[in-house]
């Protein structure tokens, strides 16, 4: 018969630790306190870990969140300092004398801050201060001393490092949350930012940042409308003049935001290209259209072909061309039913990098156009150099046709120009039956606007299987 083990001994390591994460007192009333004063420290360390930034050890946003919260009721002023091309101190000396860099950056500033003041590193480069119970003057005071501490710039592994500054002041209301004024302070640094960064100091004004914040809201909306399936397409007609039949689509995107109806593109894509979301939403815009020509092929036949806008920000992804394909193929859309438009800007600014996944569409047998043409750019040289098809024609371009000789002298210039350069054209915006007529002068082939028809949802454009325009 075997011998049961003998229980491990009161000294034995083994029991020492059952005990300790037991917290139970085996070792006397001195062991006792001597554990329970370790777990503290270790649960003060763990805490300091959540609320502290690891490199400059300054507070991070939760403590800056935390002494907002226990504050709110005296009202508080936020002063946010937002280095100015921080990134291109580290492409310059590399990330290691950048974070060195960051660390003085936070010497300088709790020298200048005062000894109430809440001092914390809000993002990569960004740093912030809370006074609490202070007016507004106050912050200003703060934000000065701030700049004057970095005038003197950083020295770094031998390098002397000019550290300039954007700093935005915002206060919150006795009772009102600190995110108010976070938010305030955001729409104050993102204006100055876009000002080209003269303004080194500004303060919140409802007046001026109030459609700054109401951009951040939207934007913020904007990046889950898409898992929330809030976007659609409406199509507008695009008519040969002198069939007057259909011979396109144009698919445009709108937003079916909750509670405020239709949103128009103008209003979301340049919030949406801010957030980086166009590639998604392009493709998006770009398989739906597919999937819907497909079912109209399926259900009348030969049908017009469907025009669908692309982002730069698309072309520059190296595996479009791949994407684009697999599109076209899962909806069962032959390429020659399918235009693409790009912005005259993208073609000016960008032509050489767009140029090679614009040439493989063509390829594919997909058409190419220049969408919005006039709207600035007066060089046509990316014309010739560019894979080209078509042109569509800005509104600039119709909207004077019929009351300015002028107008009408160089539109019938640009259309002689492209008709020799064998590209399609199409004049958009057509509102009234004299621009229309003038467009027929001109020798223009093919236009859309209001006077043919708004776009609309599928079920309520013109009847596909006769084709017929509208008027």
């Amino acid at each position: 018969m075997s011998t049961p083990p003998l229980p491990d001994r009161p000294d034995s390591e083994s029991f020492r630790r059952r005990v300790i994460e037991a917290g139970i007192g085996a070792f006397g009333t001195r062991g006792t306190r001597r554990q329970r004063s370790e777990l503290k420290v270790c649960q003060h360390a763990r805490e300091e870990q959540v609320v502290r930034d690891g490199l400059t050890g300054l507070g991070n946003r939760v403590r800056l969140a935390q002494i907002g919260a226990e504050q709110m009721e005296l009202g508080q002023v936020l002063v946010v300092i937002d280095l100015d091309d921080f990134k291109g101190i580290n492409d310059t000396f590399g990330h290691a004398a950048g974070d060195l860099v960051l660390q003085a950056v936070a010497d300088l500033l709790r020298e200048a801050a005062g000894a109430e003041d809440v001092l914390v590193r809000l993002g990569d480069d960004e740093f912030g201060a809370l006074i609490r119970g202070a007016e507004e003057e106050a912050g200003r005071e703060l934000a000065g001393r701030f700049l004057a501490s970095l005038q003197c710039g950083v020295e770094v592994n031998g390098h002397a490092i000019i550290v300039g500054a954007s700093v935005a002041i915002a206060a919150s209301a006795p009772g009102e949350p600190l995110a108010a004024a976070m938010r305030r302070a955001d729409a104050s640094i993102y204006r100055a930012k876009s000002a080209g960064n003269t303004e080194k100091v500004s303060v919140f004004d409802p007046d001026r940042d109030r459609r700054i914040l109401d951009d951040f809201a939207l934007g913020s909306a904007l990046r889950g409308a898409l898992a929330r399936d809030e976007f659609i397409l409406h199509y507008q007609p695009i008519i040969d003049l002198d069939t007057r039949r259909t011979v396109g689509f144009e698919a445009l995107v709108r937003w079916q935001r909750p509670g405020l109806g239709l949103v128009g593109p103008a209003t979301f894509i340049p919030l949406a290209e801010q957030a980086g979301l166009m590639p998604e939403l392009g493709q998006w815009i770009l398989e739906y259209a597919c999937r819907e020509a497909s079912g109209w092929r399926a259900q009348h036949g030969e049908i017009p072909y469907v025009s669908v806008n692309l982002s730069v920000y698309q072309l520059q992804d190296p595996n479009f061309v791949k994407r684009f394909q697999g599109a076209l193929e899962a909806a069962g859309l032959p390429p020659e039913r399918l235009i693409v438009e790009v912005t005259e800007t993208a073609m000016a600014r960008d032509s050489d990098a767009i140029s090679p996944p614009l040439d493989e569409l063509r390829r594919l047998g997909v058409r190419v156009y220049v969408d919005d043409f006039g709207t600035g750019y007066s060089s046509l040289g990316y014309i010739r150099d560019l894979p080209l098809d078509g042109v569509k024609l800005d509104r600039a371009f119709t909207r004077d046709l019929t009351t300015s000789a002028d107008a009408w002298a160089l539109a019938r210039a640009i259309v002689t120009l492209f008709q020799d350069l064998k590209l399609a054209v199409t004049a958009e915006g057509i509102e009234t039956a004299a621009q229309l007529a003038q467009l027929r002068s001109l020798g223009c082939v093919h236009a859309q606007g209001f006077y043919f028809a708004r776009p609309g949802p599928a079920h309520a454009i013109c009847d596909l299987r006769s084709t017929g325009a509208s008027r």
